[in-house]
């Protein structure tokens, strides 16, 4: 079967999947397998800190991978990013992301470079705020999702259609997702492209330690400890704390994620979502994504959706 989307299209990658920024788990070894699978890899340029750091992890990934990858810039988290930006545009990353808050001043500096420029919000205002800008995509995360988040969120299934009714680029779902089903929903729901992010945590690939991953394996949604962290939102005074922390534990204590679970701080926090829920064992990116297409597949062509079954016509 082929997947044919607006953003496999935009992008160049075989499924419509792209692997989230993941705070300081966003490494190479991470985004070049998960290019490779024929999905969307992403380095994040916060963890990297220096821009020549960023430019030996840009030109690592190009050697080991000939599939298109991405960078993620998050302003909100570190205005100092904006150096790096250039490193990215000189290197001629095909993508880049920017997350978090307004990015015009990236965003005019990605288009100008002739880059594809990915903005990722949280409501549907904000959607259109980036597309007026000129993003050319953007990703939506639902309350459901990871990472520090607005008071004004509601659920990915509420957010994806009413985006879509609204929009008139591409639109990536995040928040929640995490197996072949979500990724079928979201497609319905009028989705282009699905972001994941917790599942890729507990991938072989994947920075954070061994028994880290295991207590995501082990996780169970429905457990306060777990739920009641990725629901919360903050208030506007919370939001001014994390914007005016002078380290990053200030930031992620003040947006409640300090604690995220165990996992350690140096590894990036804030980075689960109830897509926990998805994960039954520690798999390789790749089996990760080759078991997500093909379950998706099996149910499109042998169980169907609604009544609706792949035929060998469809193509």
């Amino acid at each position: 079967m082929r997947w044919k989307t607006r953003i496999t299209e935009l992008l160049g990658i075989q499924y419509p999947i792209i692997e989230g920024a993941m705070a300081g788990l966003g490494t190479v070894e991470l985004a070049v397998p998960v290019s490779n699978s024929g999905a969307l890899g992403m380095i994040t340029a916060w963890m990297l800190r220096k821009p020549e750091r960023l430019r030996r992890a840009i030109r690592k990934a190009r050697s080991m991978t000939d599939n298109p990858f991405a960078v993620n810039f998050s302003p909100t988290m570190d205005p100092s990013l904006l150096p790096m930006l250039d490193v990215a545009i000189e290197e001629r990353v095909p993508i880049i992301e920017t997350a978090a808050s307004r990015a015009v001043e990236y965003g005019e500096k990605i288009k100008r470079a002739g880059l594809i420029w990915i903005h990722k919000v949280q409501t549907v205002r904000h959607a259109l705020a980036a597309e007026r800008d000129g993003a050319d995509a953007v990703c939506i995360m639902g309350l459901e999702g990871a990472g520090l988040k607005s008071p004004n969120l509601l659920t990915t299934m509420v957010t994806i259609p009413m985006a879509a009714k609204k929009l008139g680029i591409p639109i990536i779902a995040a928040g929640g997702i995490g197996d072949a089903r979500g990724l079928l929903g979201a497609l319905a729901l009028g989705a282009d492209a699905v972001q994941l992010g917790s599942v890729f945590c507990a991938v072989k690939e994947c920075k954070l330690a061994d028994h880290r991953k295991q207590a995501l394996v082990n996780a169970d949604p429905y457990e306060p400890r777990w739920r009641d962290p990725i629901l919360k939102t903050p208030t506007a005074e919370d939001l001014q704390k994390v914007m005016t922390a002078s380290t990053t534990n200030e930031m992620l204590k003040a947006a409640g994620r300090a604690e995220d679970f165990g996992i350690p701080k140096e590894a990036g926090t804030g980075a689960i979502s109830l897509a926990i829920g998805h994960i039954d064992e520690v798999l390789s990116a790749r089996e990760l994504i080759e078991n997500m297409i093909g379950e998706a597949e099996e149910i499109l062509s042998t169980k169907g959706i609604g009544g609706w079954k792949l035929s060998q016509n469809n193509e």
